[in-house]
């Protein structure tokens, strides 16, 4: 998951469901996006960052 306002409460409810959970820095994640920034283009420069 990217890391944002959110994303430490959704990390502690998803790895309650038992899933392992990874917050990456924004900074990490930006230089990965390689086109407008949407939902599906996050996911993918998450994928390839982690």
């Amino acid at each position: 998951m990217e890391a944002c306002g959110g994303a430490h409460f959704w990390g502690r409810e998803l790895a309650k469901l038992g899933h392992e959970v990874w917050l990456i820095p924004r900074a990490y994640v930006k230089p990965f996006v390689k086109r407008q920034k949407n939902d599906a283009a996050d996911g993918e420069a998450i994928r390839e960052a982690a």
